[in-house]
């Protein structure tokens, strides 16, 4: 399918540059950037020794009936050294503990699953079979996560065109690999899941533009401007035409494993038993498979909205309980769970306010999905339809007692995330919400700047703090320290694997959800440094 898109993007672009006439190639802009982040972990050492090179790209192309003709691409090239430098603690020789020890009410003598095998594929080839090409990664993989089978090495790589129709409204068509945003939060995404994410980069907390996992989609937009009632308006339309690709959790044996799912995925029961997954759904390519979606937006006033519809796939894993009817039995190579990614439809919209009176912005995103499977300890999972929003909170402050006139910029949200058919014997809660705050200050002509982020899980009782500083040396050069580190967390749970979810008690392994992103790594804090040069 790559290799498919790839040569309808070629053919694209020469019938741009050729078939149109007048073609002639302009000079192609060029930006980019090298970099190097050291991360150093509480009790483990390295814990990141990430390299990366990336280039951008814009070319122009003239055309007779066509405007704003360009190509554009972003490529990366990605390194990690900690797999070389730290090998005890990560890569395939890793000797893993089991993460969610500590949090059991019991003697540990009573613990059923082992400690997840580091990089399966290298060490276990009946669990790489069982885990089917999901989170799998070797260590090449992991040393060099750009470069794939998926040729992720191409952040970007799209064609963009302008029609100028007669009424003078625009269509705008862009075909390739690409990064769709809808929405504008940060850390956690309500409309914004066009592109699966790669968790095993750094947890939630890089930038999504750094973390979005490049699709090949076709997207038209039809700008219709102001009219009577709207100051300006367009419709827009997005068709995943890539392969499904699921979130990339973190596979046992990396650096970075949201929620410890990579290791609870590629575990087995004490004393031979069975593997947790027995197989993995795949989704071959077709037409019905693909993703497509549907955005009106519009600006009324101090007012910016949009209207979504999109109709995907679940990006998260949904656990079924494996119905094959055979008991496992020590030395089985099946499982006790397959692993589903379930069809699901999203309605939702968002809005955003200038407050004059206030001089800072209100945000407002909403989602409602029918069709994805939430965990159950007793039964495996249910489907049921969720309800997800966030309200931010966006406003430059000037306080001269701080010592800058430069204004601090104040950015807050509230994450809910509502489960509408709950049962009992979820893990997750029915209801949760996850606070965030961003305080940055600029000093030394904007060049210096110290910033604090807080995020708070109020099911998991844990929050992460990140205090950094940031100084632009020149033009070229900038380098950024701080730390993130992460409290609480600790809730404690019996020992089940299969279920026994009496009243509502949530057992491990499920209940390790509980913890969340941000508890779940409540043993992972880091000294991080990074030094990027810009070109």
């Amino acid at each position: 399918m790559n290799k498919l898109a790839a040569g309808v993007a070629v053919g694209v672009t020469a019938m741009a540059a050729g078939y149109t006439g007048t073609a002639v190639a302009a000079d192609t802009e060029w930006a980019g950037f090298v970099e190097n982040a050291t991360y150093l972990r509480d009790g483990v050492g390295l814990s990141k020794f990430r390299n990366t090179a990336q280039a951008e790209f814009s070319k122009p192309i003239e055309s007779d009936s066509w405007s704003n003709v360009s190509i554009n691409g972003t490529l990366r090239a990605t390194y990690d050294g900690v797999y070389d430098l730290n090998d005890d603690e990560f890569g395939k020789d890793a000797t893993e503990e089991y993460l969610g020890a500590n949090w059991h009410e019991q003697d540990l003598s009573s613990t059923i699953l082992q400690p997840g095998t580091p990089l399966p594929c290298e060490n276990d080839p009946a669990l790489c079979d069982n885990l089917d090409g999901y989170m799998d990664q070797d260590e090449k993989d992991a040393k060099y996560p750009d470069f794939n089978d998926q040729l992720d090495f191409i952040r970007e790589l799209y064609i963009s065109a302008d029609k100028q129709l007669d009424n003078g409204d625009i269509i705008n068509l862009s075909f390739g690999k690409q990064q769709v945003v809808w929405g504008k939060t940060d850390l956690f995404r309500v409309l914004d899941v066009i592109n699966p994410v790669d968790y095993s980069r750094h947890n939630i907390y890089d930038e999504l533009e750094d973390i979005r996992i490049p699709q090949w989609m076709l997207t038209a937009e039809w700008r219709m401007g102001p009219n009577e009632i709207f100051d300006d308006s367009n419709l827009s339309v997005v068709w995943n035409i890539d392969k499904f690709r699921p979130h990339n959790l973190g596979t046992c044996g990396q650096a970075y494993r949201i929620v410890d799912a990579g290791c609870f995925f590629s575990s087995r029961i004490i004393g031979g038993g069975p593997y947790v997954i027995n197989d993995v759904e795949e989704h071959d390519w077709s037409l019905a498979n693909s993703q497509f979606g549907l955005k009106w937006e519009g600006v009324y006033g101090d007012a910016t909205f949009s209207l979504n519809a999109l109709h995907y796939r679940q990006q998260l894993p949904s656990i079924h309980t494996n119905g094959n009817g055979v008991s496992p039995v020590p030395g089985s190579n099946f499982g006790l769970f397959n692993i589903h990614f379930p069809e699901v439809n999203l309605i939702g919209g968002s809005i955003d306010y200038y407050s004059m009176n206030q001089d800072a912005v209100w945000r407002l995103e909403t989602s409602y999905t029918q069709g994805e499977e939430q965990p159950r300890d007793a039964y495996g999972y249910k489907e049921t339809d969720m309800f997800r929003y966030v309200i931010g909170f966006d406003k430059n402050i000037t306080i001269p007692e701080l010592g800058t006139r430069s204004a601090f910029l104040l950015s807050t949200q509230l994450f809910g995330e509502h489960i509408l058919d709950h049962e009992r014997d979820m893990p997750n809660e029915a209801e949760n919400w996850i606070a965030t705050m961003l305080f940055k200050g600029f000093y030394v002509n904007n060049r210096l700047s110290p910033q604090i982020i807080i995020a708070h899980d109020f099911a998991a009782e844990a929050t992460a703090i990140a205090p950094s500083i940031e100084y632009l040396i020149d033009d070229h050069w900038k380098v950024n320290a701080g730390f993130n580190i992460k409290e609480g967390g600790e809730k404690k749970f019996p020992w089940s694997v299969t279920g026994g979810a009496a009243g509502g008690v949530q057992t491990e392994p499920l209940a390790r959800f509980l913890n969340g992103p941000i508890g779940v790594a409540n043993q992972e804090d880091e000294f991080q440094m990074s030094v990027r040069y810009s070109f």
